[in-house]
């Protein structure tokens, strides 16, 4: 834990974080437990309980350490930001998600007054629902995996890093891993998933040495992962190549205190 005395520029997600990640999806990749080479941290830093692990906020060390000292772990020195960017662009997002959630309300109340992209929102929603338990999960999972092309920021923005609103997604049914991460989370909230059992969780991929973006939620006291890479429901402690860097929900965004656990465990 010394390498990490303070926190602040991380990782850059946009055109980074897919580029290996749908190939796994895709490549008839067994849906088996990832490799155990990496960090198995990610369960207890998803809990909510200052007991188990107090998540200091978002920019408090904002002083410029990379992660782990390798200066992004191999990505590119211009391809970071800030933990204040990761704070802004949850933020910004929360209200393009609550306009979605009127325009998916208004498509339930009224079929004619749905938007393509609400239709292809809700028939995934629809598609969990049928299926209880851990099984709901999975086929919500497959839904937006199938759904979902993955395409680059700068293929489909024109910018280096966008965070695009589900019904954004599901316009063009393309996306990248953020892009996946937050149609599942707004899929997962329509469902009835409570606030405190979903996180979306930005982590540094140790085995492609890339910025990653995946969904865990609380389901019977344990932590699974939802990741556009396989089709499989992981669970949190078989999760073993990602670093959990940050975690964010409708609580706001939070540094998962990977940088400074020996400081924050007790607090």
């Amino acid at each position: 834990m010394s390498a990490f005395a303070g926190i602040g520029r991380i990782l850059y997600l946009g055109a980074l974080c897919c580029s290996a990640a749908f190939l796994d999806v895709h490549s008839g990749r067994s849906a088996s437990a990832p490799e155990a080479n990496g960090s198995a941290a990610l369960p207890q830093l998803l809990e909510n309980k200052s007991s188990v692990l107090a998540m200091p906020q978002l920019g408090a060390y904002a002083t410029g350490l990379k992660a782990d000292g390798r200066e992004g772990s191999k990505l590119n020195s211009s391809s970071t930001m800030s933990a204040a960017d990761i704070s802004s662009k949850w933020s910004e997002l929360q209200t393009r998600l609550r306009a979605d959630a009127a325009t998916i309300a208004a498509c339930r109340a009224n079929q004619s007054a749905c938007t393509e992209a609400a239709r292809r929102f809700l028939s995934i929603v629809d598609i969990g629902r049928r299926h209880d338990g851990r099984a709901r999960l999975g086929w919500l999972n497959r839904a937006v995996n199938m759904t979902v092309r993955a395409t680059s920021d700068w293929a489909q923005y024109g910018v280096a890093d966008f965070w695009a609103s589900p019904l954004q997604t599901m316009s063009s049914e393309a996306g990248d891993c953020e892009d996946y991460a937050i149609v599942k989370y707004a899929a997962l909230r329509e469902l009835g998933i409570l606030a405190d059992d979903l996180r979306l969780v930005i982590v540094q991929d140790e085995k492609h040495e890339t910025g990653h973006a995946v969904v865990a939620v609380r389901y019977e006291q344990h932590w699974l992962v939802l990741d556009n890479r396989t089709m499989a429901i992981l669970n949190a402690e078989n999760v073993r190549d990602y670093r959990p860097l940050f975690a964010l929900d409708e609580h706001g965004a939070r540094t998962i205190a990977t940088a400074a656990l020996d400081l924050f465990t007790d607090r």
